[in-house]
């Protein structure tokens, strides 16, 4: 391949790279700019040349007089001067349509004995946004969380502990008693909603045991003469607290809506495939409202908060694991959990 032909390959494949790229000399001069370069100055109207090929890019950051603006020039300087190999910073660059971010990454290079620099900029807009948005939404989380754990459940307990002491003089015990199960479920209310805020994403995996977690999870729930049969136990890796949320909230959504006082919930690995099923023999879920089941507040109870099954939905995907529902052998409700890793 002649010098010729390799200088216009390369030159080619500049062209067609979608970072606007641009390459200075010594000076702060810009020799050569890519397709995309001039392709974002014809896009946004720029004035004048739109390969920018003379402009002295040091001097325009410096005429700017922008903190942005003389972050870049002092980073190419450092460069050229050879104080640092490369230099990256992210800034927003404001449009008459939409904001946007870049990543400014400059590098030096030498050819025929002369030192240049290249400076790329590459749209992380899509990036940012998004940052933008999960950090919008972990504030309004967080903004939940206290709002929860503080502003409703400090005067909650202070209103339930009266509530016991006039139930133990006996003051107008059946009313106060409509007042104390009021109370008790705005607990329930609160405690899910603390788990929807805060457990959005698994903490540490450890390899745990079907059998187990499902025999600590019953313990935590009120079962009443209900019976809970492991079929058969297998290993895999999971956040324990997150998997206990999906056993006791299964297990309460069979014990409230179930509809039997002698109900049998059953807990099995599921064949050939990498998961797990919880199902009891209740009157089960019609097949018309189990898309609609997982959403937040959707209930056919009185007692439910409409939460359960919203909760064990977030903590599967948050382990990246799937779930649906269906019926059971027996007419009941049956919740299958896919896509478990197992240990290696």
């Amino acid at each position: 391949m002649s010098n010729a032909t390799s200088s216009s390959l390369a030159f080619s494949s500049l062209d067609a790279l979608p970072t606007q790229l641009a390459i200075l000399d010594e000076e702060g001069v810009i020799v050569y700019t890519n397709r995309a370069w001039r392709e974002f100055g014809n896009e946004h109207d720029y004035q004048g040349d739109s390969s920018s090929v003379g402009m002295n890019y040091l001097g325009v950051c410096d005429l700017s007089g922008a903190t942005d603006a003389t972050t870049a020039s002092e980073g190419i300087r450092a460069v050229i001067d050879g104080d640092r190999e490369a230099f990256s910073f992210e800034y927003p660059c404001e449009t008459p349509d939409e904001r946007l971010w870049f990543t400014m990454r400059a590098t030096r290079f030498a050819d025929d004995g002369e030192t240049y620099v290249q400076v790329a900029h590459l749209d992380i807009t899509d990036r940012k946004r998004a940052e933008l948005e999960a950090e919008e939404k972990a504030e309004r989380l967080r903004n939940l969380a206290r709002m929860l754990s503080h502003d409703l459940r400090n005067p909650l307990s202070v209103a339930v502990g009266y509530v016991d002491s006039l139930l133990d003089e006996a003051v107008d015990a059946d009313g106060l008693e409509q007042v104390a199960g009021a109370l008790d479920r705005m607990d329930d209310i609160i405690t899910d909603g603390l788990v929807l805020a805060r457990h959005d994403a698994v903490g540490e995996l450890s390899t745990v045991d079907l059998e187990t977690r499902a025999a600590a999870a019953w313990e935590h729930v009120d079962t009443g003469s209900a019976e809970l049969v492991v079929a058969d136990s297998f290993e895999f890796r999971a956040d324990p607290g997150l998997l206990g949320h999906v056993f006791e909230n299964l297990f309460r959504n069979s014990m409230e809506h179930g509809a039997r006082d002698d109900l049998t919930v059953r807990v099995g690995v599921l064949d050939g495939e990498q998961g797990f099923y919880v199902e009891d023999d209740g009157v089960g879920i019609p097949a018309e409202a189990r898309d609609e089941v997982f959403e937040a507040g959707y209930t056919t109870g009185e007692e439910g908060t409409g939460l359960g099954l919203s909760i064990v939905a977030q903590a599967v995907r948050a382990h990246d694991w799937d779930i649906a529902v269906t019926e059971a052998e027996n007419g009941g409700a049956r919740f299958e959990i896919t896509g478990v890793e197992r240990p290696a």
